[in-house]
């Protein structure tokens, strides 16, 4: 089902190739964490990764821009030192995680511009760091994107966050409960073809 969807959406790229539109690539570097909620109890530890894709520029008005995007991100939450107490936090869940996401932006503005809309990702790959029983429990992300970014000739800079609203995984500890959700920082560089 995942493999249809990208092929589908990765296909169908070229029936939109109006004269306004475009298509770009970009890289860039992710910082991310797990929220117990939405900005709630965020665990900021050492977790940086990667992502990688493509995008397909929209033009609707002068100033307003639909941009799919498709692109692999590194996520997840990286231990970088040892918790000795019998307690049980957010940031003793570790994880590396992979994911395809697809986020349906849209653009405000020209020279510098305002990126804001939904996105939904597929886990690809899960690496547990920690020893704990916590396991993901969702190979689905759904969240939200806001960010900024300027354009100069044909290249870009972008500058962006992501809140997931589903719960990757519960703690489920009498006096710990709670769960925990994707975000992360992103920042990249791109260029239209």
């Amino acid at each position: 089902m995942k493999r249809t969807l990208l092929i589908g959406l990765i296909a169908s790229l070229p029936l939109f190739s109006f004269s306004q539109n475009k298509i770009g690539i970009f890289g860039g570097a992710n910082y991310s964490y797990f929220t117990n909620g939405t900005i709630k109890n965020v665990s900021l530890e050492n977790s940086m990764g990667i992502q990688l894709g493509m995008l397909y520029e929209i033009r609707l008005t002068d100033k307003i821009d639909f941009r799919p995007k498709l692109l692999f991100s590194q996520q997840g939450d990286k231990k970088t030192e040892q918790i000795s107490c019998n307690c049980f936090e957010i940031n003793q869940t570790d994880f590396e995680l992979s994911y395809i996401n697809i986020p349906l932006d849209f653009k405000f503005g020209n020279k510098v511009y305002l990126i804001t809309g939904p996105q939904i990702g597929f886990l690809i790959n899960e690496k547990k760091l920690s020893n704990n029983f916590i396991f993901t429990k969702t190979d689905i992300d759904i969240g939200f994107n806001v960010g900024f970014g300027t354009k100069f000739n044909d290249f870009f800079i972008e500058f962006g966050a992501y809140q997931g609203f589903t719960d990757l995984f519960n703690y489920p500890i009498s006096q710990y409960k709670g769960s925990a959700r994707n975000g992360l920082f992103k920042l990249s560089f791109g260029y239209y073809l």
